[in-house]
């Protein structure tokens, strides 16, 4: 297990993207190509993937960041979650590290997001990497009218931790008190997310704003549309690692490059060293 990463190590700022500022931990300097870290929508924002960002730094610059609705990074205004606005927010952060193509790590629900960016921005990354993604359809890319959800509150960080402790793979929060008290803000009657209760929603709520250009995508047809090396990490004791989803990416995308780990769903925190390991492999000095 890789040893706490000292917060002073990573450089933290804002980008402003769209109607939200995303909130980006960056790590290394610049030499071999970049790694850009998308966090998952249940594991919570780019604080779960400090590790493992500073361990994939040693020879180039990896940034992570919080997507928009997601922990330290704006709620947007306008409720727009969808795939246009999460694909500008990628955009945004590259084009603030002054990044052309870099290598692109999705996790579970960013693994999905991933696919869709490498299949409609072919020119903006040079590798994909899906970390222990269930695939299949669900947000991002379906078309989803959700709002004005009330948020999950908890009485205190011991029932959130609760909560969550009883999923089949629960995220690190659950059984960590330190990671639960920053995915977690105080509010009248208790503590909730850091994430907008919104953030399944992908259609604008501004005035006459028209529907997502991206919305109902199948991603497999879009990944069969990926034009870069596709590599994928998946957990071997991940409940999202569906048998009959594994078989299918095996037999239709033989080119696709796979390593697995032992590990739930939470590979970052599960099997960090073997996630750099992986990674490393994949890319080796480009």
């Amino acid at each position: 297990m890789r040893e706490p990463v000292n917060e002073a190590e990573q450089r933290t700022g804002y980008v402003e993207s769209g109607d939200v500022r995303l909130f980006t931990r960056a790590f290394g300097a610049p030499g071999a190509t970049p790694i850009l870290i998308l966090h998952g929508s249940n594991y919570f924002d780019s604080y779960d993937w400090i590790g493992v960002a500073a361990g994939l730094a040693s020879d180039r610059e990896v940034v992570a960041f919080d997507h928009r609705g997601f922990g330290r990074s704006g709620w947007s205004d306008a409720k727009d979650y969808s795939l246009d606005a999460f694909m500008g927010d990628i955009l945004a952060v590259s084009a603030h590290f002054d990044w052309r193509c870099p290598i692109v790590l999705g996790h579970s629900m960013s693994g999905r997001l991933s696919i869709f960016f490498a299949a409609y921005h072919p020119d903006r990354l040079s590798r994909l990497i899906i970390v222990d993604s269930a695939l299949g359809r669900g947000n991002p890319g379906s078309y989803n009218v959700s709002v004005g959800n009330p948020p999950l509150v908890f009485e205190t960080v011991e029932a959130a931790q609760a909560h969550f402790a009883d999923r089949a793979n629960p995220p690190r929060f659950a059984h960590d008190r330190a990671r639960a008290e920053r995915a977690l803000k105080q509010v009248e009657g208790g503590w909730m997310l850091t994430r907008d209760p919104d953030y399944r929603n992908t259609q604008s709520q501004i005035a006459g704003a028209p529907k997502p250009r991206l919305r109902d995508l199948d991603m497999w047809d879009e990944l069969h549309r990926v034009s870069c090396p596709i590599h994928m990490v998946r957990g071997r004791r991940s409940d999202r690692q569906k048998p009959e989803i594994v078989a299918r990416v095996d037999r239709e995308y033989p080119h696709i490059e796979t390593a697995w780990v032992d590990s739930q769903h939470d590979i970052a925190a599960g099997a960090p060293d073997a996630l750099i390991a992986a990674v490393k492999g994949f890319v080796g000095d480009g």
